[in-house]
């Protein structure tokens, strides 16, 4: 009898905690105490009504009252409004792509619009007078298009959506960083809106935001019955007689038209929409329902505080020459409650594909065969077609001989480099079963970044050997953190994947607050993000070379491992396979090549996304085929951007990183639409 009397409370005790209203209420709580402090400041003993309701006949002097009035209670508004948007659109998003690593940056409407301004800026100054607004709106649109575009060939499935985002994504990333380079100077101005700059002069922008955040939010409760269903899976809502790929793509355009009104009106605001969901679910909000109510309210009271740290941070001494953009810290806030709170997910990323996959029409290895063939020819084309202030030119015997000192150094590390970089996308893919994972979603190149940065902002002067001493310690301190993180949870993929996440946002949130700070250094800054193999040293080339052979060496002890993780963790435990020691060699040898690769062409280059898919695309499905086709891949990729780069703008230079993104693209977007032909 005592037991059954206890036996409700032990179900209570079982039951997971609830912390939506301590975590909501905590960070609404801390972002009004700044607020009213700030406000109070500002007022200087004045009246807070007088302020509030701001009469007719209140003196122009009382600044205090009217700098409250139609800036600081405009910007909180603004701030929430624009904080609930983003959550709203990352919850429709997660919830109908089945995958808790959407947001609206995978859809590519951030940087569509981004790309959209600065294509105006730049080349159609004349467009700008259309309104910065609707220029965003449409680059946003476009992207979103061709995301659908992509997406409609893989029948609307999540990982047909989730590929073509991250193509748009890192194409329209890799042009705009591109024109940066070339136009530093004249898209400074962008590069602050770019930032996310939530400043108001009145309350008309918040109010037009009000009215069309209504629309989006009258269409996310219409949707809310179908949304409900895709917990079960596209079957079970095909057999209910609901259309899903119709049902998604609204959804979809929701989440998209939230982001691009956002965006229209303040800029970009990353993190957001991938933090708030996630922070709301871990919390406790598990069904639909609540998500759509806490993940808005949970992306307000984020975003608020954010905001109120940043204004209370730039009134210090020392940011007081700076300019802080918001939404380019948003992750300084976010990350670290995101990782307190991740054990608590028990959730699963969905990237599979509705069809079986289909064999190619051409001969199973007749494409394998046509990239090993062309790896070779681009090693010559590399040493011997040149561009000069002649023109084009065929190297001779002589100039061979003399140039080979330079030359060969630039060929071996773009080998390496791409070779090291496909060969790491490769394994996290096979022991994730994530299509998502990548080098650069992991982290660590992020993390080797971002030691050369603080080098950078440290230093007087700018030391080869000081960046990559401080490249190897920040991808050797993000690799510990991985790696502590992981041991706690078995080396769980989705878990390493938002850890992975959480350290590149943090990454991006400096390197936004400086490139529109408008530190002097921020140019140098992006010398280091695009990379280049134009200064590499001998020494450093042929010892990534030895890396990246001893990677491939390595890799066929792995094959075991690689085939049967694919299939689960359980599957793979009775097996015999040890999950957790097969998951951290596969970790710590994937972040060692990316650590390598990042030195060289940076943290950007997305070669790991996009070899290991053409490969598979290509033909090759077991991991080891797939896994030295990718290494092919990679190096051809590097090895053909590196040339190109010296050649298309000569004598200025290219960074191989972004021309490799420029090349794999069309290439990746081919192979996905003839994919989903067959599988039709």
């Amino acid at each position: 009898m005592r037991n059954l009397a206890r036996r409700p409370f032990l179900e209570r005790a079982a039951l997971p905690r609830d912390w939506r209203w301590p975590l909501v209420g905590a960070l609404f709580a801390l972002a009004a105490c700044l607020a009213a402090a700030d406000v109070h400041r500002v007022l200087a003993g004045a009246p807070f009504w007088s302020a509030l309701t701001l009469p007719a006949s209140i003196s122009a002097q009382d600044i205090g009252a009217v700098l409250v009035h139609d800036s600081l209670l405009p910007r909180i508004a603004m701030t929430l409004l624009c904080g609930a948007a983003l959550g709203l659109a990352g919850t429709l998003m997660q919830q109908v792509l089945r995958n808790p690593l959407a947001e609206p940056m995978t859809l590519g409407v951030f940087p569509g619009a981004y790309l959209a301004l600065s294509i105006a800026t730049i080349w159609m100054p004349g467009w700008l007078a259309l309104g910065r607004d609707t220029l965003a709106l449409a680059g946003g649109a476009i992207a979103m298009l061709a995301v659908f575009a992509l997406a409609w060939a893989q029948g609307m499935s999540p990982l047909g959506v989730i590929l073509g985002g991250m193509v748009v994504n890192l194409y329209c990333g890799a042009i705009s960083l591109a024109i940066s380079v070339v136009h530093f100077d004249r898209l400074a101005g962008l590069q602050i809106w770019g930032g996310g700059a939530l400043d108001q002069s009145g309350w008309q922008a918040a109010l037009h935001l009000t009215v069309r955040l209504a629309l989006c939010l009258v269409g996310a409760v219409l949707l809310y019955r179908p949304l409900s269903l895709f917990d079960a899976g596209d079957a079970t809502v095909r057999n209910l007689g609901v259309a899903v790929g119709w049902m998604r793509g609204a959804a979809l355009f929701v989440a998209v038209a939230l982001t691009a009104f956002v965006v229209a009106e303040v800029g970009v605001i990353g993190f957001i929409g991938l933090a708030a969901p996630l922070l709301a679910r871990l919390a406790g909000a598990r069904r639909l329902r609540d998500r759509l109510v806490w993940a808005p309210l949970t992306g307000a009271a984020l975003l608020w505080l954010t905001d109120e740290i940043v204004r209370f941070a730039a009134r210090a001494d020392v940011f007081a020459a700076h300019l802080i953009a918001t939404g380019s810290v948003t992750a300084l806030v976010g990350v670290p409650l995101l990782i307190a709170l991740l054990p608590r997910l028990r959730t699963r990323p969905d990237t599979h594909a509705p069809h079986a996959p289909h064999h190619n029409s051409l001969a199973p290895r007749a494409l394998p065969l046509l990239w090993a063939m062309l790896l070779p020819l681009v090693c010559v084309l590399s040493l011997m077609v040149s561009r000069s202030a002649d023109g084009w030119s065929i190297a001779t015997r002589a100039h061979i001989d003399a140039l080979l000192f330079w030359r060969v150094p630039h060929l071996v590390a773009a080998l390496a480099a791409g070779s090291l970089l496909a060969t790491a996308g490769t394994l996290l893919q096979r022991m994730t079963a994530n299509p998502m994972a990548s080098p650069d979603l992991l982290g660590v190149g992020s993390g080797g970044m971002f030691g050369m940065v603080v080098v950078l902002f440290l230093s007087q002067r700018i030391v080869p050997a000081a960046l990559f001493a401080g490249c190897v310690a920040g991808a050797f301190a993000t690799l510990l953190l991985l790696l502590w993180f992981g041991r706690r949870a078995r080396f769980a993929p989705e878990r390493l994947l938002l850890v992975g996440i959480s350290i590149s946002a943090l990454f991006q949130a400096v390197v936004g607050a400086l490139m529109s700070s408008g530190d002097p250094r921020a140019g140098v800054l992006v010398d280091l993000l695009i990379g280049s193999t134009y200064y590499v040293a001998p020494g450093i080339a042929w010892s990534m070379a030895a890396l990246a052979l001893l990677a491939l060496a390595v890799a066929p002890l792995t094959a075991r491992w690689l085939g049967t993780l694919a299939l689960g963790a359980d599957a793979a435990a009775s097996l015999g396979v040890p999950v957790g020691r097969a998951r951290f060699a596969l970790l710590l040898l994937a972040a060692l090549a990316t650590a390598a690769a990042t030195v060289v062409v940076g943290p950007l280059s997305f070669v790991g996304l996009i070899a290991p898919h053409i490969a598979r695309f290509s033909g090759t499905r077991r991991p080891m085929p797939q896994l030295y086709l990718a290494a092919t891949l990679g190096a051809l990729l590097m090895v053909s951007a590196d040339w190109l780069g010296r050649q298309i703008a000569f004598p200025q230079e290219v960074a191989a990183g972004l021309v490799a993104t420029l090349l794999g693209g069309p290439w990746l977007v081919a192979l996905v639409v003839m994919r989903g032909r067959r599988s039709t």
